[in-house]
């Protein structure tokens, strides 16, 4: 028992060290997409909280192409001693069975460290569109097979697979219409060249309360504060329909456990940051906090369930 209690102090001594003396050098926070969107914000965010606490500063990075795996792999093939960061989307759980020629395994090559947030998402109907529930819309599309369609910020998107997950549940054709980015969506969506859209909820918030989209259904478990009076997909008939927007930050796989551990102490501390709060209210993130082991286990579950999606649409990426 005293030598337990012995290694245990040690290695409590050596985190606090380690956490003392970490980062030594500048870090680099790694974005896959473009700058100036939801994820790039978050990120700037976390990497403004990180900076107040250490001595280093920390470098956001934007690094697009081939959706996710550009980014991804730089972090993968960075040395595994926690200085390169990867800002994490529901993407990373996508790319699993989306990407079919990826030069290595996204899950096994990043190591989560932490979820910071999370964004609800709504499906909304043209106010045309004769359908006041889901249960209505389902019927609605198994009438006519086909007909009716949908706008996605893009094929293989979160957004475009929970709508994927929706057709699967309820068996019924609905045409996916891809579009570059979330306001061509809602724009078509608006302008009547859709029938339905699942979109995050912050975007879709003003187009809502305008009248100019009817939401149907929130793909959270609980309703949200924004729209009360809006079911949610369980409620609507779906049971177990859960598919968030969220973030988190992974680093490069075999980086030591000390290390993800300071990470993950630190990054905690940065939510509780009330400018870091603020900027994250602004695009609708709500903060919740996963520490590594619990966002790896989470990061998993998103893998499964959107694998079901990408299988059952046959959404691929060569």
């Amino acid at each position: 028992m005293k030598r337990w209690i012995a290694g245990a102090l040690v290695a409590l001594l050596s985190l606090g060290a380690l956490a003392q003396g970490f980062p030594e050098r500048p870090v680099r926070l790694i974005v896959p997409l473009p700058p100036g969107g939801s994820p790039d914000t978050i990120a700037r965010a976390i990497a403004q909280g990180l900076q107040g606490v250490w001595a280093q500063p920390v470098v956001v990075e934007n690094r697009t192409g081939g959706g996710i795996l550009v980014g991804a792999e730089l972090v993968a093939r960075a040395p595994a001693d926690g200085h390169t960061l990867f800002s994490a989307t529901p993407q990373v759980a996508i790319a699993q069975s989306m990407y079919k020629k990826a030069t290595f395994n996204v899950r096994r090559e990043l190591a989560p460290v932490a979820l910071v947030g999370l964004i609800p998402n709504v499906l909304v109907v043209n106010p045309k569109t004769p359908s006041a529930s889901v249960r209505e819309l389902v019927e609605l599309a198994r009438a006519q097979p086909g007909k009716l369609n949908y706008s996605s910020t893009g094929a293989g998107t979160s957004v475009h697979l929970t709508a994927e997950l929706l057709k699967y549940r309820a068996q019924v054709n609905i045409v996916h219409v891809p579009y570059r980015g979330a306001a061509a969506a809602m724009s078509a969506l608006v302008a009547g060249d859709v029938d339905m859209l699942v979109d995050s909820l912050p975007p879709s918030l003003p187009h809502i309360r305008a009248g100019r989209a009817r939401p149907l259904a929130v793909t959270t478990p609980e309703r949200v504060p924004q729209l009360p009076d809006v079911p949610t997909m369980i409620e609507a008939g779906f049971p177990g329909f859960e598919v968030w927007g969220w973030s988190g930050v992974a680093t490069t796989a075999g980086t030591p456990a000390a290390t993800i551990a300071a990470l993950e102490t630190e990054i905690r501390r940065a939510l509780a940051d009330s400018q870091v709060a603020s900027l994250y209210e602004r695009v609708g993130l709500t903060v919740h906090f996963l520490g590594a082991q619990a966002f790896g286990a989470f990061w998993d579950a998103e893998i499964e369930k959107f694998a079901l999606a990408v299988k059952h649409s046959g959404a691929t990426v060569e």
